[in-house]
């Protein structure tokens, strides 16, 4: 009897103990529960939602959801209705205002009055609806347009010029979004899904609506976001000014947007990493093709001398302030010099002499070259070599090319390269110079305008491992180093998508 009581007492010692133990815990728990309850934004996007939380642009509640799903319309209002306040905009009174039968959200109902949305019918606003990029992105104009007393989005006709020039789904952009769509385009308000890519009828996720509102309400002024206590903020470069990602030395040309209410901009350029120069302009662009900017003649040389290697630069742009002081957000953009032997490259390919006069003075310039590839084995891809050739000034230029296609991500397979080809002293081909190469030739076929196929069998990117990808790893080694891909160049006969060339035809 003794021994189970003292049993009993043990146990309820334990008891007694954990709860204790429990009931001092109790204010910690619940603390870490709520620390823990909001969810967490993607990588790429947590800096941006932390400047937003801090300028106090994002809802209370708005963390409560997967910043990974589509915003609803009432939650975008939300966000538009907060930058206004932020920027302390003149709300309308609605106390008396119903023009919805199924929401009585006021944000709703105030970006209503201020235009910035109508209903999906009459008396409906449907405020569970997800958003499209494309309507996100109209709603965002009607802001700026709200925020800034002279602003404007740009005419049809530049922004069909953008759309058609930097936006390969332009197509899929419905005819009222195209103006708003290009008009953030050309700002650095939307970057795209990925290059070139604008996807319109995706919904916009919760994370990228806040970051959307905030590059808009940034571009109009950062004055009340600085206010709000925020140090810096990134944002990208505008897309549709085009600074090209690869540049010959004496042909830099580095431009930018023009952003408003800025007196100037303070830019940089940083070489391998390193501080090369900086200034101060009131222009949106630097030219280094001529010496016609003050000071500047000798800058080519000094920023983009005579290396060997190429230079991997960045362009930098800080908006001044009215007062001259550099803004808290930035514009970056990555780009690349080739050395001088590039531009003797294309000294080459542009030269006035036509043809060779035997076959045997062709080859006196060229140069066999093997270089690294990925095959195909029983479906399983398999590194191999393969030799073709070229003209000897090229040379290395095109092993670079193929190290990088074959470490790209793709692993793009090829089974067989034409480079010099002797065609004839009357021949105008570029393959005459040892300055073409055609990969893959049945996979990619030459077609005519007529739609005839003058070359080749097929083109079925994604769906023949062996057809060449727009904007995939192929062509975008070949881009790097000055070389064109026959299909963006338009010709009048047709496009040869096995066809690289450094003249573009």
């Amino acid at each position: 009897m003794i021994h189970i009581i003292h049993k009993i007492k043990y146990r309820l010692l334990n008891v007694s103990v954990l709860t204790m133990l429990m009931v001092l815990l109790f204010p910690i728990f619940p603390s870490m529960a709520l620390a823990n309850s909001d969810y967490q934004p993607s990588p790429w996007a947590l800096s941006k939602i932390q400047i937003a939380k801090t300028a106090k642009l994002l809802p209370e509640d708005f963390g409560g959801q997967d910043y990974t799903t589509a915003i609803t319309r009432r939650d975008f209002c939300q966000l538009l209705i907060n930058g206004c306040r932020l920027f302390q905009y003149q709300l309308p009174d609605v106390s008396q205002f119903h023009p919805f039968t199924d929401t009585q959200d006021i944000a709703a109902r105030q970006a209503f009055m201020l235009g910035l949305t109508s209903g999906t019918a009459e008396g409906i606003f449907s405020p569970h609806l997800p958003l499209t990029r494309e309507m996100a992105v109209a709603m965002l104009g009607k802001v700026r347009l709200l925020l800034q007393a002279d602003g404007k989005l740009m005419d049809e006709q530049p922004a069909e010029e953008i759309l058609k020039k930097y936006i390969k789904d332009s197509d899929n952009l419905s005819p009222w979004a195209k103006i708003s769509m290009a008009d953030a385009y050309s700002r650095g308000i939307i970057t795209g899904t990925d290059y070139g890519i604008l996807s319109p009828k995706n919904h916009v996720t919760r994370e990228q609506a806040v970051i959307l509102t905030l590059n808009t309400l940034l571009y109009c002024d950062q004055s009340p976001i600085k206010a709000a206590g925020v140090k810096e903020c990134l944002l990208p470069a505008p897309s549709g000014i085009y600074l090209s990602p690869t540049y010959q030395r004496g042909e830099v040309n580095l431009a930018w947007g023009e952003v408003p209410a800025a007196s100037g901009y303070e830019v940089k350029i940083y070489k391998n990493d390193i501080l090369a120069y900086s200034t101060q302009t009131k222009n949106n662009n630097l030219d280094f093709r001529t010496s016609s900017q003050p000071n500047n003649s000798s800058l080519p040389e000094n920023i983009f001398g005579d290396e060997r290697d190429e230079i991997k630069a960045i362009l930098e742009v800080t908006p001044l302030d009215q007062s001259g002081k550099p803004s808290i957000f930035s514009l970056k953009r990555e780009f690349t010099v080739l050395p001088k032997a590039g531009q003797r490259v294309r000294t080459i390919a542009s030269r006035s002499q036509t043809s060779f006069r035997s076959q045997a003075e062709a080859l006196s310039y060229m140069e066999d070259i093997t270089v690294p590839v990925w095959q195909l084995s029983s479906g399983i891809k398999v590194p191999a070599t393969i030799t073709f050739t070229v003209h000897k000034d090229v040379a290395e230029d095109v092993k670079k090319i193929f190290e990088e296609i074959f470490n790209g991500k793709e692993k793009f397979p090829i089974k067989s390269c034409i480079g010099y080809s002797y065609r004839g002293s009357s021949s105008s081909s570029q393959h005459n110079f040892g300055l073409a190469i055609d990969i893959n030739p049945d996979e990619n076929y030459f077609i005519g305008r007529d739609g005839v196929i003058k070359a080749g069998k097929l083109w079925k990117p994604g769906e023949n491992p062996y057809s060449i990808l727009p904007d995939g790893d192929v062509v975008k080694a070949f881009k790097k180093y000055g070389w064109h891909w026959s299909p963006e160049m338009h010709w009048s006969n047709g496009a040869d998508y096995m066809h690289f060339s450094l003249s573009g035809t």
